[in-house]
């Protein structure tokens, strides 16, 4: 068979692994809200009253999936509401893949590596269990990857606003990503350097108004925070605020060293594995600390670029605000995979295999993972008919 052949055939298969990932993705359209889920529907519904309440007391929770539920609604048709809401989960995903495409293609790989690479994040199994449910981690995939790629993107005044968005729905779907404010500084100041005149008015301008919503929001939790200490309120930072030494504790929690009360298993560097090995509740340590190791050596054999400076930069720094706030499940990690995965890549080069194994180590990886789902799968339907 012929290059050309190989090549095309195995793109073929890649676009197949998407496809039957995001079918057994659908399963969740079948499934009833669950856990956190329900808490943000109950605050949307409350949203509708005109109150950020939840089970009658203030909430900080973050206000992005609340407002989702909120705008989805439909009190005559109920189930309507809840599949659209879950199509533009769905489709938010799949649009944050295709900003991890348009990135990959702008560091120069072939098209044959960035779709093994978006096939492996696809057939992830947290992936097939999480882009689809009514939870931040759609909406974060898609605005970090946007993020991501704008603020690598050449320089012109059309990217400002767009990188300005993608950061506020990151901090407002989960306050941890405001970490990526160092990044947008960054950026912005390589604006400035490159025309200062040019941007300088431009950046003040898109800065002020995407400032309104954090700092509007930022009040709020103010006032619910501190303001409201005898009427009650249901605060989203409690998990620091329940021992002596909540830092400490949270870190060694976020470290794995500990398990945290709020949760059944010690998550953090322990469950960075569980990621990748789909079986549930997994952890180990020595594992998880190998993988991570290896992707982060990966990127840093290419740190020199912009870039991947930029990408390293951006992944770690989520990953250790994670390690501080005490948690870290399978799922927090997700919306980093595409990054772990190039890192991945980039040491598979450096150790001088062919790019044909790199391939079929990921289509077959891939395969065992949609094994899996299907399993999955006939479960759930099982269950249902």
């Amino acid at each position: 068979m012929t290059k050309a052949k190989l090549k095309i055939r195995d793109n073929t298969i890649f676009w197949a692994i998407i496809l039957l990932s995001l079918v057994s993705a659908m399963r969740s359209f079948l499934l009833p809200l669950a856990a956190d889920e329900i808490t943000y529907s109950q605050i949307g519904e409350e949203l509708l009253k005109g109150k950020y309440y939840l089970r009658g007391a203030a909430s900080t929770v973050t206000p992005i999936i609340p407002l989702l539920y909120a705008i989805f609604k439909i009190k005559s048709l109920p189930l309507l509401g809840y599949v659209l809401h879950k199509l533009f989960h769905f489709a938010l995903a799949i649009l944050g893949g295709r900003y991890a495409y348009l990135f990959f293609f702008q560091l120069g790989l072939s098209k044959k590596i960035i779709l093994a690479l978006l096939a492996l994040v696809a057939a992830n199994p947290i992936a097939v269990a999480w882009f689809a449910n009514l939870y931040p981690e759609a909406i974060l995939f898609f605005s970090f990857w946007g993020f991501i790629y704008y603020s690598v993107s050449p320089k012109q005044i059309s990217n400002i606003p767009k990188i300005l968005a993608f950061f506020v729905i990151l901090v407002l779907t989960r306050y941890l990503y405001a970490v990526l404010g160092v990044i947008l500084v960054s950026v912005f100041i390589g604006y400035l350097k490159t025309d200062y005149k040019k941007y300088r008015l431009v950046l003040f301008k898109y800065c002020i108004v995407f400032a309104l919503p954090i700092f509007l929001w930022g009040k709020y939790m103010f006032n619910v925070e501190y303001g409201t200490q005898d009427k009650p309120r249901i605060s989203y930072f409690k998990r620091f605020q329940s021992t002596d030494s909540p830092i400490l504790y949270n870190l060694k929690c976020g470290l794995g060293l500990e398990k945290h009360h709020e949760v059944d298993k010690i998550n953090g560097i322990p469950a960075f594995a569980s990621l990748f090995i789909p079986i549930t509740g997994f952890r180990n340590y020595l594992i998880s600390v190998i993988l991570i190791l290896a992707f982060v050596y990966g990127l840093l054999l290419h740190v020199k670029l912009k870039e991947i400076k930029i990408l390293l930069i951006a992944t770690l720094l989520p990953m250790l605000g994670l390690m501080f706030a005490g948690t870290g499940f399978s799922r927090y990690w997700l919306i980093l995979l595409p990054s772990f995965c190039l890192g991945y890549y980039y040491l598979f080069k450096r150790l001088n295999f062919k790019e044909i194994y790199f391939v079929r180590i990921v289509q077959i990886v891939a395969f065992v993972y949609i094994v899996n789902e299907f399993r999955l799968d006939v479960l759930v339907l099982s269950k249902i008919l």
